[in-house]
C-alpha cells in the first residue's frame, strides 16, 4: 500500500510535519490559527510549498488537497490536568469533531492524533471513549496507547495519548506499536551562552526560594551547583531536581534551568526545540528571528517530531504488508 502525502492540522510550529517528512512524506498543506506559530513554521520550513489553509473549521473540504495521512496535535488545554477540565464544553475541546468532519469527507488511509494523557481520564473517561467511538463510525479501525517522548530519542518526559486509525477498506486488524529505544544523555542538548540565571533571580533562588516553608532543608545551593547537567525545575509547589532528563515542557511553564561548570542557566527556547526533536539544521533558521518566550510557549505546544517519526515509520510498515 503506497502512501505518500500528509495534511498537518493543528500545526503549531510543525514537529508532526517534521517527523513525517523524516519517514520521506510530503506535506499538501497545514492548518493553524496562531499567527506567532505560523511564522516560526514558515521560518523552521521555509522551502515549503504548501499553503496553510488557516482555521480548520472554516475549510472548504473541496478547496484542499486529497492526501493520504491526517496528523493533528488537536488542542489539549481544556484535557489537561493543569487545566480547567472543561473537556468538550470548551469551544478548544470541540475541535476534535471539526476533525472528525474533515476525516469522513477526505478519507484518508490513515490519521494521527495526539493530546495530552489526561483526555484519556477526562470525565471519568466518558470523553475519550466518545472520540473513540466517532472515530470507529466514521470508517476507522482505531489504535491507542500513552507513549514518553523520553523512550524515542530525546531526553524530555512528555506522556501524551497518540490515537491512530486506518480506514476499514484497508483490513488491518492489528497494529504494532514502536519498540522504545535507548535512552539518551542530556548533556548535547545544553548549549549554556550568555543565558544565565539573572542576579536577582539568584538572589531569589539562593536566599528566598531554597529556604522557604516547601523547600527548607532539602538541597544546599552548593550541592546543586556539583550537579553538572542535573535540571532545576522551580515549581510553585516546590523544588524538582531532575537527572539526565527534562520535565515536561508546557506553553506557559516557565523557571527551568540547569546547572553547568558550577553555574545555573535558563532554559533557551532554541534548546526547548532541541528537547522537541528539532535538529541544530532546523534550530539555526529560527535563532534571532523568533524571541526565546514565544520559542519556550511553541515548543511546549508542539508535537515531539521523534515520537511521530517512530509512529510513521511502524505505520508504513504495516502498510507494506498489505
Amino acid at each position: 500500500m503506497e502512501v505518500n502525502t500528509f495534511f498537518d492540522f493543528c500545526s503549531g510550529i510543525g514537529g508532526g510535519r517534521l517527523g513525517l517528512e523524516r519517514c520521506g512524506l510530503t506535506c499538501v498543506g497545514s492548518s493553524d490559527t496562531s499567527r506567532l506559530a505560523n511564522r516560526t513554521y514558515d521560518l523552521l520550513f521555509d522551502d515549503k510549498t504548501d499553503v496553510n489553509y488557516g482555521n480548520l473549521k472554516r475549510i472548504d473540504c473541496n478547496a484542499i488537497p486529497d492526501f493520504d495521512v491526517m496528523i493533528a496535535g488537536f488542542p489539549c488545554q481544556t484535557f489537561s490536568v493543569i487545566g480547567r477540565q472543561e473537556g468538550t464544553k470548551d469551544p478548544r475541546g470541540q475541535i476534535i469533531y471539526h476533525l472528525i468532519d474533515i476525516l469522513e469527507k477526505k478519507k484518508p488511509k490513515v490519521f494521527i492524533f495526539e493530546n495530552v494523557k489526561g483526555l484519556v481520564t477526562h470525565d471519568k473517561g466518558k470523553t475519550f471513549d466518545d472520540i473513540i467511538a466517532t472515530l470507529s463510525k466514521s470508517g476507522y479501525s482505531i489504535y491507542h496507547k500513552v507513549l514518553n517522548s523520553i523512550d524515542y530519542g530525546v531526553p524530555h518526559m512528555r506522556q501524551r495519548i497518540y490515537i491512530i486509525g486506518f480506514e476499514n477498506s484497508l483490513g488491518i486488524t492489528n497494529f504494532i506499536w514502536p519498540d522504545e529505544k535507548e535512552r539518551v544523555q542530556i548533556d548535547s542538548y545544553f548549549n549554556p551562552t550568555d543565558n544565565y540565571m539573572s542576579e536577582e533571580d539568584y538572589e531569589w533562588f539562593s536566599l528566598r526560594y531554597l529556604n522557604n516553608e516547601k523547600n527548607i532543608g532539602k538541597f544546599k545551593l552548593q550541592e546543586i551547583l556539583e550537579m553538572n547537567n542535573v535540571v532545576v525545575d522551580t515549581r510553585m509547589s516546590d523544588l524538582r531536581l531532575y537527572h539526565n532528563r527534562m520535565p515536561t515542557l508546557r506553553a506557559h511553564r516557565d523557571g527551568i534551568y540547569y546547572v553547568r561548570d558550577k553555574k545555573i542557566y535558563y532554559l533557551k527556547g532554541e534548546e526547548a526545540l532541541r528537547f522537541q526533536g528539532f535538529d541544530d539544521c532546523f534550530i539555526k533558521k529560527v535563532s534571532g528571528k523568533v524571541s526565546n518566550r514565544h520559542l519556550l510557549q511553541q515548543a511546549g505546544n508542539a508535537m515531539t517530531a521523534n515520537v511521530v517519526q517512530s509512529i510513521g515509520k511502524a505505520i508504513l510498515d504495516r502498510l507494506e504488508e498489505i
